[in-house]
């Protein structure tokens, strides 16, 4: 993943969890009483993921990835890429933190709030999601959310689920063309210690402050 590829997606995914939140006022079937209810009984879970990434040609941007991930409303997440390499993505819903072993580095960012205008808000915020999105139903089982103040990012997050009503994928679509799709899978609803969401720094590792 391109350093631009990784911000990008970070971006996106601290967008997501906002979207999850959205249908709060909105009277419609099929796919957004879907998302009501997945967000209803779901207040923490883990979950494993796919990634892709290819650019407006269709070309891979990188290598497919996957991992797992883990979250607990509102605002605490950990997203880690296992395969090709191995880095981990984690908020205590005050602070970012992207760890990248090999690289012996800890990249550290203060949210200051800006979790609510990402998709991932959408499974990790706190808003009403219809503040932030315009939300219109595809389908029984996917809806597709635009941003109401696009910020330059991305153009359009699209959530599927399964017809059980798991979210089973995401797609995200930034600002050049670039798609980022997302297979979910082993959604697990659990309790979790929110302390267990502060990432603990191996030592010898630099830290590195940033505002990206």
């Amino acid at each position: 993943m391109t350093e631009l590829t990784r911000r990008t997606f970070i971006i996106g995914l601290c967008l997501v969890s906002a979207a999850a939140l959205a249908a709060g006022k909105t009277e419609a079937t099929g796919s957004l009483v879907r998302l009501k209810a997945f967000l209803k009984s779901t207040t923490s879970a883990r979950g494993t993921f796919r990634q892709t990434v290819i650019d407006r040609s269709g070309r891979e941007v990188s290598k497919p990835s996957s991992g797992y991930f883990r979250f607990m409303r509102p605002g605490r997440f950990e997203w880690t890429y296992e395969k090709p390499y191995v880095q981990r993505i984690m908020s205590d819903g005050k602070t970012l933190w992207i760890h990248d072993p090999e690289l012996f580095q800890v990249t550290e960012k203060a949210l200051e709030g800006a979790l609510p205008s990402t998709p991932a808000a959408i499974l990790f915020g706190e808003r009403d999601f219809e503040e932030d999105w315009n939300v219109t139903e595809i389908s029984d089982t996917v809806l597709e959310a635009r941003p109401k103040n696009p910020d330059g990012s991305f153009e359009s997050v699209v959530i599927e689920f399964d017809a059980r009503g798991e979210l089973a994928g995401m797609e995200l679509v930034d600002t050049f063309a670039q798609r980022t799709t997302l297979v979910f899978g082993e959604i697990v609803r659990e309790r979790m210690d929110p302390a267990s969401f502060r990432l603990e720094i191996p030592e010898g590792t630099d830290v590195v402050k940033s505002a990206f």
